[in-house]
């Protein structure tokens, strides 16, 4: 039987001038990095509401922080083990000369965030400082979607264990505003949650059932709570960009928006084992636009990139992708519609 075909949103988060993204994927150990550059300086913000987050120099988007801006983002599998890869992302943009400026000194600065991949193949290979430079190396206009870069070793829909989960990925999508304003974003989807169409409310992506259906992970942990001792690590990390002009409290808030876009497709979501980060960036280029236009757009993006993720992504270690089931019930019809037009 021929496999579902799905449409993916259009657009993906370097529709925003000056951003660039490069992933090293390494499907045998099924794990993977994802860089985000920007070409300037952007302003920055972050928004944590997960219990269980791994980071690295997120202090310093605070709003008491000095420093304002950015020079990218690193998004990583491996766990803590992977904020290694930030490093090769400090090296590469030093030798480009992009960073804060102290002395004869260049300090380019990476906020980082991980996801929990290690029981997907190994637990022995995981990205570092070299995978990290790579994925930096290799960053272009193209953002790939699926299971590539730090939404390789990416699953969802776990909380009857492996035997019902889903593959995750990583994507992206972007949405225009009049006047030039846009907002993308770049989700990696890593959730013990369900994933669910808002617009619709039907289940994209929940645990498998024998008769080949998806469960409502919500009314699982409601009427039928699991042991949660298998595959209980997650997160979903991503980066919310535009080309608007915002302060940092205004970027965080930004990211917010995109926190909020996750409870809307992730469902449950930022639950005790999560690690859910979105990072937020201003590069300036436009002026003049009410910050709660760019958050309704960015809401629409993360939720947009949460669907390609999950329609995008690849079988792997044994977890089927939705794409791949081989029987087209198993994927609700709100999938096949034709993408929609920003």
């Amino acid at each position: 039987m021929a496999r579902p075909r799905f449409e993916l949103f259009h657009g993906q988060i370097t529709d925003v001038a000056g951003v660039t993204v490069g992933h090293w994927t390494n499907t045998e150990a099924g794990t993977g990095c994802t860089a985000l550059l920007v070409d300037r300086p952007a302003v920055a913000g972050m928004d944590v509401r997960g219990a269980a987050p791994g980071s690295r120099e997120t202090e310093m988007l605070g709003p008491l922080a000095a420093i304002q801006h950015v020079n990218g983002i690193m998004l990583s599998g491996g766990s803590a083990f992977g904020l290694e890869a930030a490093t090769g992302a400090v090296r590469f943009l030093e030798e480009r000369g992009s960073g804060l400026k102290v002395g004869r000194a260049v300090i380019p600065i990476v906020p980082s965030a991980i996801v929990f991949d290690l029981t997907m193949i190994t637990h022995k290979v995981r990205p570092g400082a070299a995978e990290g430079y790579e994925a930096c190396r290799v960053a272009g206009r193209t953002a790939p979607q699926g299971s590539v870069g730090a939404g390789t070793g990416a699953t969802v829909a776990k909380l009857r264990g492996r035997s019902g989960a889903l593959k995750g990925g990583i994507g992206t999508a972007s949405v225009t505003l009049a006047g030039g304003f846009v907002v993308g974003a770049l989700i990696v989807v890593n959730a013990v949650g369900g994933v669910v169409d808002p617009d619709s409310g039907e289940i994209v992506a929940g645990p498998l059932t024998a008769a080949g259906g998806f469960e409502d992970s919500v009314e699982i942990l409601i009427n039928d709570p699991p042991r949660m001792r298998d595959w209980e690590f997650n997160t979903v990390i991503g980066v919310v960009a535009t080309n608007a002009t915002l302060d940092r409290r205004e970027a965080t808030r930004l990211a917010g928006a995109g926190q909020d876009a996750i409870a809307q497709a992730i469902r449950p979501a930022h639950l005790s084992q999560d690690g859910d980060t979105i990072f937020a960036l201003a590069t300036g280029e436009k002026e003049s636009v009410h910050e709660d236009r760019l958050r309704a757009a960015a809401t629409r993006a993360v939720v947009r990139s949460i669907l390609n993720a999950v329609r995008a992504a690849s079988g792997l270690g044994g977890v089927p992708a939705i794409s791949e089931l081989s029987k087209p019930a198993k994927a609700p019809a709100s999938l096949v519609r034709s993408a929609r037009a920003n």
